[in-house]
């Protein structure tokens, strides 16, 4: 996948974050989750409140062509909001995405990075060398929290 570029994310780009965002959980995360814990992660993820957190955090994006494939973002020390799109998971954009923040987080001093992983996506952070920390719930969602020194 030569033809992908990753960049800061402008708030132009939070239409298309929200799409991707949105179509991931309700595919990739559906076979997980109930589909109202789905529901709400979505409603999470409008096109406004995307806008409104790309203001207190670093976000990045992952496109190919004119198309926004992927996303990511560092709050403080927590690497959030991981999404690639369900037709081109497991073909290393996710990898790239997060070399990309640990690297953008080192350059800012961070020396471990925390994050709230889905049960869908535990096995790829374990991968990429972070541990589990503990099992946390919110809105009757499980999901795992995870760290990695950098």
């Amino acid at each position: 996948m030569e033809d992908l570029v990753i960049r800061a994310a402008c708030l132009d780009d939070a239409a298309a974050i929200s799409t991707l965002v949105q179509r991931t959980v309700r595919i990739s995360n559906g076979k997980d989750y109930p589909a109202n814990s789905i529901e709400l992660i979505v409603a999470n993820f409008a096109a406004d409140k995307v806008g409104e957190r790309m203001a207190e955090r670093d976000v990045f994006v992952c496109q190919q062509g004119d198309r926004v494939v992927g996303t990511i973002a560092l709050g403080g020390d927590r690497l959030r909001t991981l999404f690639v799109d369900p037709d081109l998971q497991h073909t290393g954009i996710g990898a790239r995405l997060v070399d990309h923040l640990e690297a953008h987080a080192r350059k800012g001093g961070v020396r471990e990075l925390t994050l709230s992983s889905s049960l869908t996506a535990r096995g790829f952070y374990e991968r990429m060398g972070y541990r589990l920390i503990a099992l946390e719930e919110h809105d009757g969602v499980s999901t795992f929290l995870m760290g990695k020194l950098l």
